[in-house]
């Protein structure tokens, strides 16, 4: 089999406005405008064995290898999955005698052959697949989670809780990955609790301390910008907000209403400092600067503010006393108290 594998060209600077550019699903996108610049082409995930097709004892068909983020195709089993005619290497069909035995031997044992020994990463791996469906994961971080779940396991003597475990390996995916809508630890503890799974972020925390140092630890923490787009979407398709616009005498639409929004809360973060911040949670932060540039916008063209605390949190799932400590404390005495000046 002969693979095409295109070089895709290396970006540091978006063409357009100059920002970052990030993997994403197989693609380079710019971080602040979101112009795709190139498409990534990796090798398939498949590994394929060189067999001897002269050899006399090669009679059987086999699984075309390992996928890492699925364990149901590892092993050996007869002809086809859903084949219902059975042939030999040749290509010639068997006389029907052994094609009533190998189809009932392909019936009784060919699933049970594929997850012999394995049956525990099967089960983890197609929660993997499950949750990664749910929480709309590409595909690097689906599989990336599967080999590092693989890797600890293979390295560690004995696992305490193997579906805590992959939820961090997910979380811990999700940071390398570096994408434009990061997922939340409480999110992806939401996803397995929905689906039956006693997950809470204590357990993914407390597998991260005992299993990290297994694993490269050179992921970078996320910052609020990395949350901005996606909490401004969230609360711009609030059933509630074209009324509020209406109700406070708002002439913008929602996109023009969306795109000052943004700019504002990117002025504010702007002339945020890493010293303001002080490890402060992110996605937290971002709540509250959404809700500070709603106030900033209002006196800067003398209108009423449109959002409450209490919207924001309906639309972000952030609780209102998280919002409202974070602006009192931390945005109002800078941006608000002191007249801080800031520019669009």
């Amino acid at each position: 089999m002969v693979n095409n594998i295109k070089e895709s060209k290396a970006y540091e600077k978006c063409s357009e406005c100059g920002g970052s550019v990030i993997t994403n699903s197989f693609e380079m996108i710019c971080k602040e405008c979101g112009l795709v610049l190139d498409k990534i082409y990796k090798d398939s995930s498949y590994i394929f064995n060189e067999t001897n097709v002269k050899n006399s004892l090669n009679k059987q068909y086999v699984a075309l290898g390992e996928r890492t983020d699925y364990i149901g195709g590892l092993g050996t089993f007869i002809d086809y999955e859903k084949s219902k005619y059975l042939k030999d290497k040749t290509g010639k069909l068997l006389p029907p005698d052994e094609q009533k035995l190998y189809r009932r031997l392909k019936k009784n044992y060919a699933q049970f052959l594929r997850i012999k020994n394995h049956e525990t990463e099967y089960r983890i791996f197609n929660i993997l697949n499950k949750i990664s469906i749910y929480l709309n994961l590409n595909k690097n971080i689906r599989n990336n989670a599967a080999y590092y779940y693989k890797k600890i396991v293979k390295n560690e003597q004995k696992i305490i809780n193997n579906i805590s475990l992959i939820a961090f390996c997910i979380f811990y995916s999700v940071r390398k990955e570096y994408h434009n809508a990061p997922v939340t630890i409480n999110e992806i503890s939401d996803a397995f609790q929905n689906f039956g799974h006693r997950v809470n972020p204590r357990l993914i925390l407390r597998d991260g301390i005992r299993y990290k140092f297994h694993l490269n630890s050179n992921a970078i923490p996320h910052k609020s910008e990395d949350y901005l787009i996606r909490l401004i979407d969230s609360i711009i398709n609030h059933k509630n907000l074209d009324d509020r616009l209406i109700k406070k005498g708002h002439n913008w639409s929602k996109e023009d209403y969306k795109r000052n929004l943004t700019n504002k809360c990117r002025t504010i973060l702007n002339n945020l400092t890493k010293w303001h911040r002080g490890g402060r949670n992110p996605f937290i932060l971002t709540g509250a600067v959404i809700y500070l540039a709603d106030k900033l916008l209002s006196r800067e063209f003398n209108q009423k503010t449109v959002l409450t605390q209490k919207l924001i949190s309906d639309a972000t799932k952030i609780a209102e006393y998280s919002i409202r400590d974070h602006y009192v404390n931390l945005l109002k005495p800078i941006f608000i108290t002191n007249e801080f000046q800031i520019s669009m």
